[in-house]
């Protein structure tokens, strides 16, 4: 910018004159007065220090990772470990204390309309992002220079931290995600930070904007700026997409609508890069970040459509079925590998093709190199689910459909099989995530399966509002269940509707205390068929007692609402303080979380 207000010093106002009060200098006493004063071609070492803020926190994340996986593979090569408390058990539980906490829902259903909050681990680090961008914009109070001696600083610094946050911002949105493998996040957990670095993006180019445009009222005037100086016209054009995407994002505006703004969402990035490109391709290293952001933007585009391509070589078909219940069964036989807990995007060419949308996969593949079924429990709401529920049931409630798919993606989870004892919660469809997690499981106890496992107590919970509304996937969870000769194996079903008496459900004491001691006598006997109950779980002392019964590792899986998963992240992150209290059993509570969406 300051290089095209050189071109102009010999027009209006002439250097060396007075322009409404205020000193025009040469370019010789602007370059001397910056030499001292934040000059211009130094500012972009702010930008450099954001790509450290970055490149070092993913590096601790890395490196986290690689532990991890590394303690995961030992304690499934040397079986047994001592039950003492180590140090390294006591660092793992304190930093899980401050990893897993959630907002509780009472607070958050006034949050989630606007915001997609994470753990408390995702918020504390966005938080330090926000520190970190603030502290090195206003920080230093030298934030304008003289009328006429060149940029705000304040605007320098916000600009470039803004710019080297933008490759951040793409990769962290690719659904094929190579820092997201690199630390073991999958694409879904990644989406908060992506719409988090999405709002100090726009922190920053609004805190740059502001600044510069009172710059420009200081000398000549916006107006005049705008229409002479293309810098300022093509920043306020790209600024206008880039309000619009955040706004838009927020989860009220983007479920209420989510294929218009999915549509919509790649219209306003094509138009915040062209015109971000105008506005600073020309200065220092603006170039070079806008060549980061369009390569890694590309990559993350052709690595996807040649990765569907890849999947799609061999044709699917979908078999469609409408149950009694509503619900959508799909079966894709397919020679794709999968591992429990994954998803695919589902693309029929024959219902809105325009459209995928993300499915849990409810079924394991097999054990031999032969295809698999890929089975999906869909429940129906607005939107394509509708269309499609609509669209089977004129042909009597089934069909086969040409389906795309993409995918697999998403965390797996077969280092559960690492950990001593697994309990697994699912809240309404949410099983359609946990009963693979649990097949797999019951599958590694029974010896079916070469892979090794060291878990040999699996607990599944299933809160349900209707006993009939899922009992197509009741009989697959007691299919698995049904061969288990010994205690290991435990499963108890929690019915939460009006009509859970109605149906047969064995009536209940209405107490929380009664219900919770019932289901620890009933679920954990041997060889007992899974239990029904009435009413809601008590998470919170379920999972207590587990950390206060139950010996060495255990793993806490669940999905469903906003609520369960708040209660069960932050019972988990409660029995934190207990391990390192010394009052548990167990020497670790590990937690994994799926969500219905994101």
């Amino acid at each position: 910018m300051d290089s095209l207000l050189h071109a102009r010093m010999s027009q209006d106002p002439s250097a060396g004159t007075y322009y409404n009060g205020h000193y025009v200098p040469t370019s010789a006493e602007k370059t001397a007065y910056q030499s001292t004063h934040e000059p211009w071609a130094s500012s972009v070492k702010y930008g450099y220090y954001g790509l450290y803020f970055f490149a070092v926190t993913i590096f601790i994340a890395i490196l986290f990772n690689v532990h991890f996986k590394i303690l995961q593979r030992r304690s499934l090569a040397v079986g047994s470990t001592s039950q003492s408390l180590t140090l390294q058990d006591k660092f793992y539980a304190l930093f899980r204390l401050l990893a897993y906490p959630r907002i509780p829902i009472s607070v958050n259903k006034f949050i989630s309309p606007w915001y997609t909050a994470g753990n408390q681990g995702q918020t504390l680090l966005l938080a330090a992002g926000f520190l970190f961008t603030t502290l090195y914009c206003f920080a230093d109070t030298y934030n304008y220079r003289p009328p006429f001696y060149g940029s705000s600083p304040l605007g320098l610094r916000s600009e470039w931290l803004a710019m080297a946050m933008l490759p951040f911002l793409i990769v962290f949105g690719h659904k094929i995600n190579f820092i997201g493998t690199l630390i073991g996040s999958s694409h879904e957990k990644m989406q908060v930070l992506h719409q988090g670095v999405a709002g100090l993006h726009l922190y920053m180019s609004l805190v740059h904007t502001i600044s510069m445009t009172i710059r420009s009222n200081r000398e000549r005037g916006i107006n005049y700026d705008f229409h002479h100086n293309y810098a300022y016209w093509t920043g306020f054009v790209a600024l206008a997409p880039l309000i619009w995407l955040c706004c838009a994002s927020l989860p009220i505006f983007r479920k209420a609508a989510y294929e218009c703004f999915w549509i919509l969402h790649l219209v306003a990035v094509g138009v915040y890069f062209g015109f971000l490109w105008l506005h600073c391709w020309k200065y220092l290293d603006g170039g070079y970040y806008m060549y980061a952001t369009f390569a890694v933007f590309g990559w993350g585009v052709v690595l996807r459509v040649a990765y569907m391509f890849y999947v799609n070589l061999h044709v699917h078909v979908a078999r469609v079925h409408v149950t009694s219940s509503g619900m959508l069964h799909l079966s894709i036989p397919t020679k794709l590998r999968w591992s429990p807990g994954q998803h695919v995007f589902l693309r029929f060419l024959s219902v809105r093709p325009f459209e995928s949308h993300p499915f849990s996969i409810t079924s394991i593949p097999s054990g031999n190199d032969q295809p698999s079924d890929m089975s999906f429990f869909i429940v129906p709401m607005k939107g394509f689910t509708s269309s499609l529920k609509e669209y089977c049931k004129r042909a009597g409630g089934r069909r086969d459909l040409f389906v795309l798919l993409d995918g697999p993606f998403g965390h797996t989870t077969p280092e559960l099989r690492a950990f001593d004892n697994a309990l697994l919660i699912a809240g309404g469809s949410g099983i359609a995530y946990i009963l693979p997690v649990f097949q797999d499981l019951v599958r590694c106890n029974k010896g079916e399966v070469s892979a090794k496992t060291r878990c040999s107590k699996i607990e599944l919970i299933w809160v349900v509002r209707s006993r009939a509304q899922y009992q197509k996937m009741e009989k697959h969870v007691s299919e698995t269940i049904n061969e288990i000769n010994d205690g290991g194996v435990s499963v108890g079903f929690f019915v939460t509707g009006k009509d859970a008496g109605s149906e047969g459900v064995e009536s209940k004491s209405s107490s929380d205390d009664d219900l919770v001691n019932d289901m620890k006598e009933k679920s954990l006997s041997k060889a007992l068929p899974a239990n029904w109950h009435t009413g809601r779980p008590k998470l919170l002392d379920i999972i207590r007692e587990r950390s206060q019964t139950w010996e060495g590792r255990v793993a806490v899986t669940t999905c469903g609402s906003e609520s369960m998963i708040s209660d069960v992240s932050n019972a988990v992150a409660g029995v934190q303080i207990d391990i390192l209290r010394q009052r548990t059993t167990c020497k670790e509570m590990y937690l994994q979380t799926d969500a219905y969406d994101w």
